[in-house]
């Protein structure tokens, strides 16, 4: 098989590089090698690509010495080993199938260049797909007509054109022009090249589903707002162009000249847009305009010295023979590689970092599982902005997209159904239908939380996977101001309970967190989930771990320090299925401990303070007024940072929560090594096991928890035991790579007999 050379050229992106490389790694052409060529780089380009080796993605390095663009390509062709040598940007990411699609063309011998289309930094719309290029550089854009055959009926000199970001190259072409012109700083440097391998005689080929992303981020060219701020590299290469390649037939200096002066007059025109709109200072027009003006002429000055065009990149010159030694990404033995990667869509209106809830840390963690396993994962959220769009962060597709705006749906609904909730699962639907013909979909996940999957599950012809959480119903009894408003109740609540039975009935496949959540949906739906069998399956939650070598006394030896005050932990939103008030009635029970311990909560209180919010500041004003010494904190939400800086300094984890469908946060504490103190129900009593690596209580009784947290306070060595278990606890059951091997072999199942029937 043709071997591959992706070459990505560098530039302070350190923020937006690793996305690259991690979208190269993932290509499922099995022949690729990666390089990099980074300078000058002043940010720390350096530090992530250090990091980016540390996780294993094989790549080669190279510096560029000057802000030089096509010295840059130069310098990956001369390190490349590849038959064909493809380009995307540091602020881009690559569809899996790019090379591969890429590839396939060139098995025909008459072609030199291939490129693809590509989005814009919405990933949703095109930013180019057919370009087409006149003697001058100027570029017209076609959305559907190829422009090999638009070529045809024309007998003006134009060209099909590749944008810089998607564009590929034949090696032997790449020698036989003697690679970039290194005049063209910036800009116009691969359009230079097509044009020289359509006058070798060669094709320039654009493949429609070859995709790339384009993120199109600031540069020291283009401000956030895409804003010129410095033009002196563009205009260069714009009038250097004009003349380089002037020399066709009947063209004439003076048409070179007159092109030159439009071009000049068109950017002037825009700038003063920028100033009397003060887009930009008078300071900031000065200078672009006078680099404007010395850019054209250097451009120009360049095209008439014949050495400077005829001239090949020092860097080609030192190495006149390719490079016999191929460094692919990844090990072709490697058994991520070789297998077919499911396109696996994960339904979750909230995510990391934006929201950390249960089910959004879930689905990240489902996410970073099945990426490492080589899977292409999508998750499918609600966008915080004002417009759908589509990003790949760390190797996994975030479709961040907004709720329908109309009810037509409505009546499509399979049960009646509140507005928000068909507008969402609406937008769902609508959502995955589009990106299967660009990504493929292979299999759905969703939750049964406001039944975001239940459009899917009625009307897309793949399978669907409803995974089990708290459901509305299961969460009804803690939430008193769901019955206290009778309107919200009839029209939402009852109706989303509904939904969730229909779920219930209708979904193919169930996915379960734990026994405990199952027994629950028996008893209180009208549905009967059998465990083992062909519908239901049973996989614990599991999230990955703080370090890649950690070990269980390096993480003991953090915790059950001698210190003046043992600390205490609770994490979870104020609210009454979450427990707090049993935490703090428990305190009441050990007063003479007070003085030794601090209790620190962390959680989002509610927006609007309610009866459950009143009595948790109350108890927590009590205990303070009658024991003056008593410490606790409360905190509020915390980000992932501060949260595990927490969970790392605890003494004692305290899960009083009256229901948990699974109880993540428990896994959450016993990551760090510590202790847990857990309600005896739902899916935490298959969590801890009790006096081995915790304590279980039974609901309601504080007097229970206060007699364990006792214990654990008075006796450093039980909290060292008992956190040290834990520790292995989570180690051996609750790990994200435990969850990913068991989702991977349910979803290869599913898939098998989805295609059989």
């Amino acid at each position: 098989m043709t071997n591959a050379s992706v070459v990505i050229n560098t530039f302070n992106r350190a923020d937006y590089l690793p996305n690259a490389i991690y979208s190269i790694a993932s290509q499922s052409y099995p022949n690729v090698e990666l390089i990099v060529v980074n300078g000058p780089s002043t940010d720390a380009t350096e530090t992530e690509l250090d990091r980016m080796e540390a996780q294993g993605i094989h790549f080669q390095r190279f510096s560029c010495p000057s802000r030089n663009l096509s010295e840059s390509r130069n310098i990956g062709i001369a390190n490349a080993s590849g038959d064909v040598v493809l380009f995307i940007d540091d602020d881009a990411v690559a569809h899996r199938d790019w090379v591969t699609r890429i590839m396939r063309h060139y098995a025909d011998p008459d072609v030199g260049a291939v490129g693809g289309f590509t989005f814009d930094h919405t990933g949703i719309n095109y930013q180019c797909r057919y370009t087409v290029c006149d003697k001058f550089g100027n570029v017209r854009y076609f959305d559907t007509i190829n422009p090999e055959q638009l070529l045809i009926c024309t007998n003006d000199f134009y060209f099909p054109s590749l944008l810089g970001t998607n564009c590929s190259f034949s090696m032997s072409e790449l020698r036989r022009i003697g690679g970039f012109d290194e005049v063209f700083a910036y800009m116009l440097d691969e359009t230079d090249v097509c044009l020289r391998i359509v006058e070798g005689g060669k094709r320039v080929v654009t493949v429609p589903n070859a995709y790339v992303f384009h993120q199109y981020a600031p540069s020291y060219t283009r401000s956030p707002d895409r804003i010129p701020t410095s033009l002196l590299a563009p205009a260069r290469s714009k009038a250097y162009f004009c003349l380089k390649h002037s020399v066709k037939g009947m063209d004439t200096s003076l048409q070179v000249f007159a092109e030159v002066d439009r071009y000049k007059k068109d950017i002037e025109f825009s700038n003063r847009w920028y100033l009397d709109h003060k887009k930009i200072t008078p300071s900031h027009y000065a200078k672009i305009s006078k680099e404007l003006s010395e850019g054209v002429s250097e451009g120009l000055k360049l095209g008439l010295d014949m050495a400077v065009k005829t001239a090949v990149s020092q860097h080609l010159q030192l190495k006149t023979e390719i490079s016999s030694k191929f460094h692919p990404i990844l090990s072709k033995t490697d058994d991520n590689v070789l297998k077919r990667a499911l396109k696996i869509y994960f339904v979750s209106q909230g995510y990391p970092p934006e929201d950390t809830s249960g089910i959004a840390r879930w689905t990240f963690e489902c996410a970073r599982s099945l990426t490492e396993l080589g899977h292409e994962v999508h998750i499918v959220t609600r966008t915080t902005g004002s417009a759908n769009h589509v990003d790949f962060v760390r190797g996994v597709w975030i479709h961040a997209i907004l709720d329908m705006c109309d009810d037509e749906i409505t009546s499509l609904a399979p049960t009646p159904l509140p507005a928000s909730i068909v507008r969402r699962a609406g937008a769902v639907l609508r959502e995955i239908r589009r990106s299967e013909p660009i990504w493929g979909v292979d299999i759905v996940s969703a939750p049964i939380w406001d039944v975001e999957g239940i459009f899917c599950a009625a009307y897309l012809n793949k399978p669907i996977v409803t995974s089990l959480h708290t459901t509305y119903k299961l969460a009804q009894p803690y939430k008193p101001e769901w019955t206290e408003n009778f309107h919200y109740r009839i029209n939402h609540v009852d109706k989303v309970i509904a939904a969730e039975n229909w779920l219930l009935s209708n979904s193919p496949y169930i996915l379960a967190n734990s026994k405990e959540i199952v027994t629950e949906i028996n008893h209180h739906y009208n549905v009967m989930l059998i465990d083992h069998s062909n519908r239901l399956t049973i996989i614990p939650h599991g999230i990955g771990s703080l370090h890649e070598f950690q070990s269980s006394e390096n993480i003991t030896e953090k915790h059950h320090n001698a210190q003046q005050r043992i600390k205490v932990l609770f994490v979870g939103r104020i609210e009454a299925r979450k427990g707090l008030d049993q935490l703090l009635l428990a305190l009441f029970h050990i007063e003479r401990l007070l003085d030794h311990i601090e209790v620190v909560i962390v959680g989002k209180f509610p927006d609007t303070e309610d009866a459950y919010t009143r009595q948790v500041t109350g108890l927590v004003e009590k205990l303070r007024t009658k024991w003056p010494k008593t410490q606790v904190t409360m905190l509020g939400y915390l980000s992932d940072t501060e949260l595990d800086a927490h969970y790392a300094t605890a003494d004692i984890f305290v899960a009083p929560s009256r229901f948990e469908s699974f109880g993540l946060i428990l896994i959450e504490a016993m990551r760090h090594g510590v202790p847990v103190v857990a309600c005896n129900i739902g899916g935490m009593r298959e969590i801890i096991t009790h006096g081995v690596d915790g304590y279980l209580f039974d609901v309601g009784n504080t007097q229970q928890l206060a007699d364990q947290m006792k214990s654990l306070i008075e006796n450093s060595d039980l909290r060292a035991q008992l956190g040290s278990a834990s520790y292995k606890t989570y180690q051996t059951k609750f790990t994200s790579k435990v969850m990913g091997g068991a989702l991977e072999k349910y979803f290869l199942s599913i898939i098998e007999g989805f295609s059989n029937d």
